[in-house]
């Protein structure tokens, strides 16, 4: 939870980025389905980028309002002792795991991270991609 709720730019505008009480059940989900995508990866370490995101860190990153990170829903990883960001998307998203969300972010960039999302009950499964720079989502990734 310590490194689902960490963020390098709350720590540089002194934002408090603590999980309130009333998203302690959404974040204890995404982190238990973060252990499968762990076990996916061939236990490797996942590295976060970006977990829960309050509304004033949200905004100071340039997030959606509607973004699952604002629900503690969703977090951006990469893996790179598994592969690139557009491997780990690929076999992500080639997996049993259920998320809502799978979205390749960047996958042109030396950073680029996958975004994962997951709900409670029924979720999309839809595989995204995003180039930076470029405000469209392709189907698949790409």
């Amino acid at each position: 939870m310590r490194e689902f709720t960490a963020s390098q730019t709350a720590a540089r505008y002194n934002i408090d980025n603590s999980l309130p009480v009333n998203m302690h059940e959404n974040a204890t989900h995404t982190c238990e389905q973060l252990e499968k995508v762990r076990a996916i990866l061939g236990n490797n370490p996942l590295i976060i980028t970006s977990g829960w995101r309050n509304p004033a860190l949200n905004k100071a990153v340039g997030g959606s309002a509607s973004s699952d990170h604002a629900t503690a829903r969703a977090v951006d990883i990469r893996c790179p002792k598994f592969g690139t960001a557009r491997t780990i998307a690929r076999v992500l998203a080639a997996s049993d795991i259920e998320f809502d969300q799978l979205i390749l972010e960047s996958p042109t960039l030396p950073g680029a991270w996958v975004h994962i999302g997951f709900r409670k009950g029924t979720n999309r499964r839809q595989v995204l991609t995003k180039f930076a720079g470029d405000k469209t989502y392709y189907a698949g990734v790409k």
